[in-house]
Protein backbone atom coordinates (compact mmCIF):
# COMPACT_ATOMS: atom_id res chain seq x y z
CA UNK A 1 0.00 0.00 0.00
CA UNK A 2 1.28 3.64 -1.19
CA UNK A 3 1.28 5.74 2.00
CA UNK A 4 0.23 9.15 2.20
CA UNK A 5 3.36 11.06 1.82
CA UNK A 6 3.16 14.45 3.89
CA UNK A 7 5.25 17.48 4.52
CA UNK A 8 5.67 19.44 7.59
CA UNK A 9 5.99 23.34 7.87
CA UNK A 10 6.38 25.02 11.35
CA UNK A 11 9.03 27.07 12.78
CA UNK A 12 8.98 24.95 16.08
CA UNK A 13 11.31 22.46 15.96
CA UNK A 14 10.44 20.13 18.68
CA UNK A 15 6.50 20.44 17.97
CA UNK A 16 7.60 19.08 13.92
CA UNK A 17 9.46 16.45 15.70
CA UNK A 18 6.68 15.05 17.86
CA UNK A 19 3.93 15.55 14.59
CA UNK A 20 6.86 13.53 12.40
CA UNK A 21 6.95 10.69 15.48
CA UNK A 22 3.16 10.61 15.30
CA UNK A 23 2.40 10.30 11.79
CA UNK A 24 5.38 7.88 10.99
CA UNK A 25 3.43 5.87 13.97
CA UNK A 26 0.58 5.08 11.37
CA UNK A 27 0.98 2.23 8.63
CA UNK A 28 -0.80 4.74 5.99
CA UNK A 29 1.03 7.41 6.33
CA UNK A 30 4.67 9.01 6.29
CA UNK A 31 6.83 12.24 6.84
CA UNK A 32 8.85 12.64 3.49
CA UNK A 33 9.69 16.30 4.42
CA UNK A 34 9.76 19.00 7.04
CA UNK A 35 10.78 23.21 6.75
CA UNK A 36 11.30 25.22 9.28
CA UNK A 37 10.15 28.47 7.44
CA UNK A 38 8.08 29.45 3.96
CA UNK A 39 11.17 30.04 1.83
CA UNK A 40 12.25 26.87 2.58
CA UNK A 41 9.17 25.02 2.32
CA UNK A 42 8.52 26.63 -1.19
CA UNK A 43 12.44 25.11 -1.66
CA UNK A 44 12.06 22.14 -0.63
CA UNK A 45 8.64 21.32 -1.99
CA UNK A 46 9.75 21.60 -5.65
CA UNK A 47 12.00 18.37 -5.83
CA UNK A 48 9.99 16.57 -2.69
CA UNK A 49 7.19 14.27 -3.01
CA UNK A 50 4.02 15.30 -1.23
CA UNK A 51 0.40 14.49 -0.79
CA UNK A 52 -0.50 16.87 1.78
CA UNK A 53 1.14 19.67 3.35
CA UNK A 54 0.78 20.74 6.66
CA UNK A 55 1.28 24.51 7.30
CA UNK A 56 1.88 27.01 10.59
CA UNK A 57 0.04 29.87 10.16
CA UNK A 58 2.42 32.16 12.02
CA UNK A 59 6.17 31.61 10.91
CA UNK A 60 9.01 34.21 10.80
CA UNK A 61 10.08 35.09 7.34
CA UNK A 62 7.10 35.07 4.44
CA UNK A 63 3.87 33.94 6.66
CA UNK A 64 2.03 30.36 6.17
CA UNK A 65 -0.87 31.99 4.44
CA UNK A 66 1.39 33.54 2.11
CA UNK A 67 3.62 29.98 1.76
CA UNK A 68 0.58 27.97 1.20
CA UNK A 69 -0.48 30.04 -2.21
CA UNK A 70 3.14 29.77 -3.46
CA UNK A 71 3.09 26.04 -2.75
CA UNK A 72 -0.78 25.23 -4.09
CA UNK A 73 0.16 27.16 -7.34
CA UNK A 74 3.88 24.81 -7.77
CA UNK A 75 2.18 21.14 -6.13
CA UNK A 76 -1.71 21.20 -7.80
CA UNK A 77 -1.78 17.77 -6.48
CA UNK A 78 -1.35 18.22 -3.55
CA UNK A 79 -3.26 18.97 -0.42
CA UNK A 80 -2.55 21.56 1.92
CA UNK A 81 -4.20 21.32 5.59
CA UNK A 82 -3.17 24.45 8.06
CA UNK A 83 -2.69 23.75 11.58
CA UNK A 84 -2.57 26.47 13.73
CA UNK A 85 -3.22 27.77 17.26
CA UNK A 86 -5.71 30.98 16.02
CA UNK A 87 -9.13 30.32 14.76
CA UNK A 88 -8.88 33.81 13.39
CA UNK A 89 -11.66 34.09 10.91
CA UNK A 90 -9.98 36.38 8.34
CA UNK A 91 -7.01 33.37 8.19
CA UNK A 92 -9.89 30.57 7.92
CA UNK A 93 -11.46 32.68 5.07
CA UNK A 94 -7.86 33.18 3.33
CA UNK A 95 -7.41 29.55 3.54
CA UNK A 96 -10.90 28.67 1.84
CA UNK A 97 -10.50 31.21 -0.53
CA UNK A 98 -6.88 30.17 -1.63
CA UNK A 99 -8.05 26.37 -2.25
CA UNK A 100 -7.15 24.98 1.36
CA UNK A 101 -8.07 21.62 2.11
CA UNK A 102 -8.68 22.20 5.85
CA UNK A 103 -7.97 23.92 8.77
CA UNK A 104 -7.81 22.68 12.42
CA UNK A 105 -6.43 24.36 15.39
CA UNK A 106 -2.91 23.02 17.66
CA UNK A 107 -5.28 21.62 20.58
CA UNK A 108 -7.31 19.16 18.77
CA UNK A 109 -6.57 15.52 19.35
CA UNK A 110 -4.09 13.05 17.74
CA UNK A 111 -7.07 11.81 16.66
CA UNK A 112 -8.71 14.15 14.88
CA UNK A 113 -5.27 15.57 13.23
CA UNK A 114 -4.66 11.96 11.48
CA UNK A 115 -8.22 11.64 10.81
CA UNK A 116 -7.72 15.15 9.10
CA UNK A 117 -4.88 14.46 6.89
CA UNK A 118 -6.56 11.18 5.72
CA UNK A 119 -9.75 12.78 4.94
CA UNK A 120 -8.22 15.86 2.51
CA UNK A 121 -5.83 13.25 1.06
CA UNK A 122 -9.00 11.43 -0.14
CA UNK A 123 -10.38 14.52 -1.77
CA UNK A 124 -12.77 16.12 1.37
CA UNK A 125 -12.63 19.17 3.13
CA UNK A 126 -12.04 19.32 6.86
CA UNK A 127 -12.94 22.08 8.96
CA UNK A 128 -13.41 21.25 12.72
CA UNK A 129 -15.01 22.99 16.02
CA UNK A 130 -14.55 26.68 16.74
CA UNK A 131 -13.36 27.04 12.80
CA UNK A 132 -16.02 25.85 11.36
CA UNK A 133 -17.81 28.74 13.93
CA UNK A 134 -16.03 31.76 12.70
CA UNK A 135 -16.54 30.52 9.44
CA UNK A 136 -20.04 30.82 10.40
CA UNK A 137 -19.70 34.22 11.84
CA UNK A 138 -17.71 35.59 9.39
CA UNK A 139 -20.15 35.11 6.77
CA UNK A 140 -22.79 36.98 9.35
CA UNK A 141 -20.07 39.49 9.30
CA UNK A 142 -20.27 40.36 5.80
CA UNK A 143 -23.81 39.99 5.25
CA UNK A 144 -24.57 43.11 7.96
CA UNK A 145 -21.96 44.85 6.73
CA UNK A 146 -24.56 44.97 2.84
CA UNK A 147 -27.21 46.15 4.72
CA UNK A 148 -28.20 42.05 5.11
CA UNK A 149 -29.27 41.69 1.39
CA UNK A 150 -28.81 38.16 0.24
CA UNK A 151 -26.38 38.12 -3.18
CA UNK A 152 -28.81 37.84 -6.33
CA UNK A 153 -28.86 34.17 -7.31
CA UNK A 154 -25.56 32.87 -9.32
CA UNK A 155 -26.25 31.74 -13.13
CA UNK A 156 -24.55 28.13 -13.40
CA UNK A 157 -21.43 29.63 -15.51
CA UNK A 158 -20.67 31.40 -12.25
CA UNK A 159 -20.80 28.17 -9.79
CA UNK A 160 -17.89 25.92 -9.48
CA UNK A 161 -19.52 23.45 -7.08
CA UNK A 162 -17.80 20.30 -7.15
CA UNK A 163 -19.08 16.69 -8.07
CA UNK A 164 -19.60 15.92 -4.28
CA UNK A 165 -20.81 19.22 -3.19
CA UNK A 166 -23.59 18.91 -5.92
CA UNK A 167 -24.44 15.77 -4.41
CA UNK A 168 -24.38 16.52 -0.73
CA UNK A 169 -27.05 19.48 -1.92
CA UNK A 170 -29.09 17.56 -3.70
CA UNK A 171 -29.71 15.00 -0.94
CA UNK A 172 -30.05 18.20 0.92
CA UNK A 173 -32.68 18.98 -0.76
CA UNK A 174 -34.45 15.84 -0.97
CA UNK A 175 -34.78 16.19 3.19
CA UNK A 176 -31.99 13.72 4.02
CA UNK A 177 -30.09 14.73 7.55
CA UNK A 178 -26.41 14.85 7.74
CA UNK A 179 -26.02 11.89 9.69
CA UNK A 180 -27.57 9.63 6.56
CA UNK A 181 -25.80 11.93 4.41
CA UNK A 182 -22.32 11.01 5.78
CA UNK A 183 -23.35 7.22 6.01
CA UNK A 184 -24.66 6.59 2.60
CA UNK A 185 -21.52 8.56 1.58
CA UNK A 186 -19.38 7.15 3.87
CA UNK A 187 -17.48 10.20 5.10
CA UNK A 188 -17.79 12.03 8.22
CA UNK A 189 -20.90 14.33 9.70
CA UNK A 190 -17.93 16.96 10.24
CA UNK A 191 -17.13 16.87 6.36
CA UNK A 192 -20.68 17.09 5.23
CA UNK A 193 -20.59 19.86 7.41
CA UNK A 194 -17.62 21.69 6.16
CA UNK A 195 -18.88 20.55 2.21
CA UNK A 196 -22.00 22.63 3.78
CA UNK A 197 -19.98 25.60 4.48
CA UNK A 198 -17.96 25.80 1.45
CA UNK A 199 -21.24 25.29 -0.93
CA UNK A 200 -22.43 28.33 1.57
CA UNK A 201 -19.12 30.26 0.21
CA UNK A 202 -19.37 29.59 -3.15
CA UNK A 203 -22.97 30.62 -3.34
CA UNK A 204 -22.12 33.43 -1.24
CA UNK A 205 -25.21 33.42 1.26
CA UNK A 206 -25.45 32.58 4.50
CA UNK A 207 -27.81 29.64 5.05
CA UNK A 208 -28.64 26.28 3.07
CA UNK A 209 -31.80 27.42 1.99
CA UNK A 210 -30.61 29.95 0.11
CA UNK A 211 -27.88 27.79 -1.30
CA UNK A 212 -30.66 25.52 -2.62
CA UNK A 213 -32.69 28.57 -4.01
CA UNK A 214 -29.47 29.55 -5.84
CA UNK A 215 -28.78 26.15 -6.83
CA UNK A 216 -32.37 25.85 -8.57
CA UNK A 217 -32.00 29.09 -10.54
CA UNK A 218 -28.04 27.71 -11.61
CA UNK A 219 -30.22 24.63 -12.49
CA UNK A 220 -28.22 22.32 -10.25
CA UNK A 221 -31.52 21.06 -8.77
CA UNK A 222 -34.65 20.10 -10.36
Amino acid sequence: MKKIAVFLVDDHEIFRHGLKQLINNEPDMEVTGEASSGEEAITSLAHIPADVIIMDIRMQGISGLDTGKSVIKANSNAKLLFFSLFDNPDYVSTALDMGASGYILKDTSNKIFLNAIRSVHAGHFYFIGDVTDTVVRKYHEQRNATGGDAPAAAGAAEIALSKREQQIIRMIHQGVSNKDIAETLGISIRTIEAHRLNILRKFQVNTIEEAMENARAASLLV
